[in-house]
């Protein structure tokens, strides 16, 4: 038994921002069923990040346009708990499957939508991508850092399409409760501008005015002179030195316990308004040993601390044991990839795990197994793919449900 055993959710998505959400919720038991064009997710054609919010899912091909694609749509609602998508505003109605399409053939289905600006709004009907909302949410400033007298910087990682995608999970879930306990469904919709405001909830105002809060140094070391990066002899060393007794405890490590007593860095305070001078002060110790030396001892001394790794494109995160023991890596054969390793699971449960169930799908792989799910037979499928309603490989590449 899985966490979310039992649970259908139709994914209409494409891209990162959509799909994302969806996988989440199926590594942790639930059967998704992705719909996508006969020609493809429009992301398909980006392998990293594709497999990275598609896996685990099963795939059907099909024509949302065409009638009887419409209808086979509606067949899939008809069946599920979840129906969750990424379009923007208007083009779920022009297609059919908006709200009110889904709830007429079932009526307590739970349906989100991860929108770019929301649902309202003058910027409402326009799609985005994740630079948009970490420029708009302020991310790409504070990033910088502009107030450091640096430029504006934006980060690679997609965190607003992960964090909106992350915020739908809870939405869903929360909507899905809502269901089990009273047979009601619901609307929800979360956005990449949600998510980028996620990310940026430590700004805030006070009587109308800013309260200023830790913020990145200019060479993007760190908030102060005890949680930030150091150059060592060989490599950096990441320390995190938060409470009073880390700090005793770094001095004593670096031998330099004179500074514990030392006025200009007393407490924390303190140590915040002399931070340039602390600074220039560890740095010179942390010079004379290497990364892996440092961490030993202060790992010893239960100072937090740690060595970043060049993942060397995540060779040395999937090859590693420990996170192999942990279910931090899962492993399986794609027809096109080949094998692959990704990320396992993100939560870990005493009763009900979660479950990998397999690789990302080709485009319309298991289309003929969700059709006979449907009822159709075999001469109607034919039929289908004939009329271009439907696809699937030449070859079937299926799991076991």
């Amino acid at each position: 038994m899985y966490a979310l055993d039992g649970v259908v959710l139709v994914d209409f998505g494409q891209y990162l921002a959509g799909p994302f959400g969806p996988m989440v919720i199926g590594d942790l038991g639930a059967d998704v069923i992705k719909v996508e064009p006969i020609t493809g997710d429009g992301m398909r054609f980006v392998n990293q990040p594709f497999s990275g919010c598609q896996r685990g899912k099963r795939d059907i091909a099909l024509d949302l346009k065409s009638e009887r694609g419409h209808e086979i749509a509606l067949q899939l609602v008809e069946r599920a708990d979840i129906v969750h998508h990424n379009m923007t505003v208007g083009t779920a109605a022009r297609l059919g499957i908006a709200y009110d399409d889904c709830k007429a053939v079932n009526p307590d289905v739970v349906y989100c939508n991860t929108y770019a600006y929301g649902a309202e709004g003058p910027l409402a009907h326009f799609g985005g991508l994740d630079p948009l909302f970490q420029a708009t949410a302020g991310l790409e400033y504070e990033e910088g850092p502009v107030h450091a007298g640096n430029k504006p910087l934006y980060y690679r990682f997609g965190m607003c399409d992960t964090a909106n995608a992350m915020l739908s999970v809870v939405g869903s879930l929360a909507a899905l409760y809502h269901q089990r306990r009273t047979g009601e469904g619901q609307e929800l919709w979360t956005s990449l501008l949600d998510g980028g405001a996620i990310l940026a909830s430590g700004a805030i105002l006070a009587d109308g005015e800013p309260v200023i809060g830790p913020r990145l140094d200019a060479g993007h070391y760190g908030l102060d002179a005890c949680y930030r990066l150091y150059e060592t002899s060989d490599e950096y060393l990441q320390i995190a030195a938060v409470k009073p007794e880390h700090w005793v405890a770094l001095c004593g490590v670096l031998g330099v316990p004179e500074l514990v007593d030392d006025a200009r860095f007393v407490d924390a305070a303190a140590r915040h308004e002399h931070r340039d001078e602390l600074e220039a002060l560890l740095a010179l110790r942390f010079k004379t040993r290497t990364a892996i030396a440092w961490s030993r001892m202060l790992d010893d001394a239960a100072v937090p601390n740690e060595v970043p790794v060049d993942t060397k494109a995540g060779e040395r995160v999937f090859f590693d044991a420990d996170n192999e023991r942990l279910g931090l890596v899962a492993e399986y054969d794609q027809p096109v990839l080949g094998r692959m390793r990704q990320y396992g699971s993100f939560i870990d449960f005493s009763d009900t795990p979660g479950r990998i169930r397999g690789p990302v799908p080709m485009v319309g792989e298991h289309t003929q197994e969700l059709l006979a799910w449907l009822g159709y037979d075999a001469r109607e499928m034919d039929e289908l793919r004939e009329q271009r309603v439907v696809s699937w490989p030449d070859e079937s590449y299926s799991w076991t449900i």
